[in-house]
């Protein structure tokens, strides 16, 4: 029964390392002398709000469901008005290349930029969406 009780549980553990695994959200403040406020949610989970200096960052870290129809969407605001914003998909389960990625969403001044963390180099990251101007 032990051997048993133990063959299941390291089971588990490899089967959680293949198919699962951490992802890693983290979301960067580069824009020029703004803060930025963020918000990311999922259809089950909110990870709050948050406001990020110049040079600031946020780290998420989850697992993805059993299904993986894992969906966590961001919004970003410009302070000091908030009228400057975009939201966007953060993460999908379908995305994850590898185990435990990390995926990185910067802003700038001139629009938000995505990195996937690569096993084998560095890649730059790539613009992704322009901001969205709300009208006062």
């Amino acid at each position: 029964m032990n051997n048993l009780f133990i063959f299941l549980i390291l089971l588990s553990l490899c089967i959680k390392h293949t198919i699962g695994g951490e992802i890693k959200l983290v979301l960067v403040n580069e824009l020029h002398n703004k803060v930025l406020a963020i918000r990311c949610k999922s259809k089950n989970d909110n990870l709050g709000d948050h406001d990020l200096r110049v040079g600031q960052s946020k780290r998420f870290e989850f697992s993805d469901n059993v299904w993986k129809t894992t969906l966590f969407w961001c919004n970003m605001w410009q302070a000091p008005s908030y009228r400057v914003h975009q939201r966007f998909d953060a993460y999908r389960s379908k995305w994850k290349r590898h185990l435990d990625p990390t995926y990185f969403w910067i802003a700038r001044d001139d629009g938000i930029y995505f990195r996937e963390d690569e096993l084998y180099g560095y890649k730059p990251p790539v613009k992704r969406y322009d901001w969205n101007h709300t009208a006062p």
